[in-house]
């Protein structure tokens, strides 16, 4: 169960949670903090995986893709 937002993660989840998505979409490491600081979705970090919602995930994947495309 999802029960913990970006911000409330510890600095190590964080970066590694950023980290992964970063190598997922190939985008900058940059980027995707700014937008995970800005939408603040709801994951765990699980077994070396960084677990968010299905919807979630996809309205980050366009935010980042905004922000990558405005740069």
């Amino acid at each position: 169960m999802l029960n913990t937002y970006y911000k409330d993660l510890n600095k190590e989840n964080k970066q590694f949670a950023v980290q992964r998505i970063a190598s997922r979409i190939e985008v900058t490491e940059k980027i995707v903090k700014k937008v995970l600081e800005s939408f603040n979705p709801l994951m765990e970090i699980q077994e070396n995986r960084v677990v968010v919602n299905r919807n979630s995930y996809k309205r980050l994947v366009q935010e980042i893709h905004k922000k990558n495309t405005s740069i």
